[in-house]
């Protein structure tokens, strides 16, 4: 019973204090709400509605009704100038009139309607995959957003740091030129102060570069503006996720990347195209039934016609059923359609055979780019351990004597620099190795459930 209190209790403060994202959940998340993938994910209805017309085209592709009701004059007999007995109308003598007409036509080509719904099944899958394609390079960009979030406050936090040591320098030397020390002088003051708008700047460039990339963020996730961004770690450091090998990123490229399975959707649909624009060269039946029924009781007046079939001037039963036959005239329209199928899908084919290697090769440039990186990334830690030791001397030597402040001020913006491509660098590795996992042709998420979490 304890255990489920505190457990409401963390989920209660958890919520209070609003989500925390680490990358993965991140890009789960705003590739969700993302209202631009949600545009993108829309379009695939157009395509389905493209089925449904064409199974709603087979069902009945001509259905006519008709249906009138309304007033009919009457019948009466009289004798012609020949002595024959004719039926001549009676508008003194009203009655109700009904009549209804239906016509329907039903092509019998369910060969061309089995290939055109195969045809547009593997255009949906060939959109599709083209649609998650497109989410997984947006990954990459989030991704970007999010640990270019993290570059923005070490940045921010790291121009700040070195804001408070220079002004704390900048108090020291005042404080022993009040002091009338020897070794200090105006000169020293000055050359210190001329140096604190690259500090300034520092902070003010940091704290746009936050604001810039919290803007994307909060569009991505669809945030308020008031709404916060809080990250597991505030730190950036280098992606925990091990780096595969060359030939294992390849086989997971040949295994499950979309662009492949596009390239062999697409081949189907234009496939299926061709033959269904084969198929259309040949005639096609069809049935045709019509149904036409008219009934007045108006009558002719002398005995009310009660039989709901009789047949006169007014009153009509007919009906037809028939199959035929039609066929275009315009061949030549039909040929070069076919030709223009058959032209397409021989140009995926000649794609087909470049489109394997062409991704591979892709991989491999991309898998330098991140080694290379990584080697530099270990070269500048040994560097920065050097700035830091050079700093800290200089720093001790600093408050023996604070005549050294240009030699501190040099140490610090020494440091500074290498620190700021360091954590760029960091950033840089973190966005490029998403790079290489889109270019695997995976998600993040498949990637960590694939191959992290064994």
């Amino acid at each position: 019973m304890i255990i489920r209190i505190l457990s409401f209790l963390c989920l209660a403060i958890s919520f209070s204090l609003g989500q925390t994202y680490d990358c993965l959940h991140f890009v789960k998340d705003a590739i969700k709400k993302d209202p631009l993938v949600a545009e993108k994910r829309f379009s695939t209805n157009i395509k389905r509605e493209q089925l449904a017309t064409l199974k709603a085209e087979v069902i009945l592709p001509t259905f006519n009704f008709s249906m009138m009701v309304g007033p009919a004059p009457g019948l009466k007999e009289h004798v012609d100038s020949w002595g024959d007995t004719v039926e001549a109308w009676d508008f003194s003598k009203i009655g109700p009139y009904w009549g209804t007409q239906i016509k329907v036509t039903q092509p019998l080509n369910l060969g061309q309607y089995n290939v055109g719904k195969k045809a547009i099944q593997a255009d949906i899958r060939q959109h599709e995959l083209g649609l998650l394609q497109g989410e997984h390079k947006k990954e990459v960009e989030l991704q970007s957003y999010f640990y270019n979030y993290l570059l923005a406050l070490e940045m921010n936090r790291l121009a700040k740091d070195v804001e408070i040591q220079i002004n704390n320098a900048y108090e020291k030397l005042e404080e022993a030129l009040d002091n009338d020390e020897p070794n200090v002088s105006q000169m020293d003051l000055l050359k210190l102060k001329s140096n604190m708008y690259v500090v300034q700047e520092a902070v003010s460039d940091a704290e746009r570069g936050l604001k810039q990339v919290m803007l994307a963020i909060q569009f991505s996730l669809q945030l308020d503006d008031k709404a916060s961004f809080k990250t597991v770690d505030t730190l950036l450091t280098v992606r925990s996720e091990p780096l595969l090998s060359l030939e294992e990123l390849k086989a997971i490229a040949i295994k499950s990347h979309p662009e492949l399975k596009q390239l062999e959707a697409g081949l189907q649909a234009r496939s299926y195209q061709m033959d269904l624009a084969e198929a259309k060269l040949a005639p096609e039946f069809f049935v045709m039934a019509e149904f036409e029924y008219i009934k007045s009781w108006a009558g002719d007046r002398q005995v009310i016609q009660k039989n709901v079939f009789a047949q006169d001037a007014v009153n009509k039963l007919s009906g037809t059923f028939g199959i035929g036959l039609r066929y275009r005239l315009n061949f030549w329209k039909g040929w070069q359609n076919y030709r223009n199928a058959r032209i397409e899908h021989n140009a995926l084919r000649m794609k087909e055979n470049y489109a394997a290697s062409g991704l591979l090769l892709k991989i491999e440039e991309q898998y330098d780019k991140v080694v290379s990186i990584k080697e530099k990334l270990e070269s500048m830690k040994t560097s920065l351990r050097a700035t830091e030791a050079i700093l800290k001397g200089t720093a001790i030597q600093y408050d023996l004597d604070p005549s050294n402040a240009e030699k501190l001020l040099s140490a610090y913006t020494d440091n500074v620099n290498l620190l700021k491509k360091y954590y760029f660098a960091v950033c840089s590795y973190n966005v490029e190795f998403a790079e290489l996992i889109f270019r695997t042709g995976l998600s993040l998420e498949e990637f960590h459930s694939t191959y992290i979490s064994k």
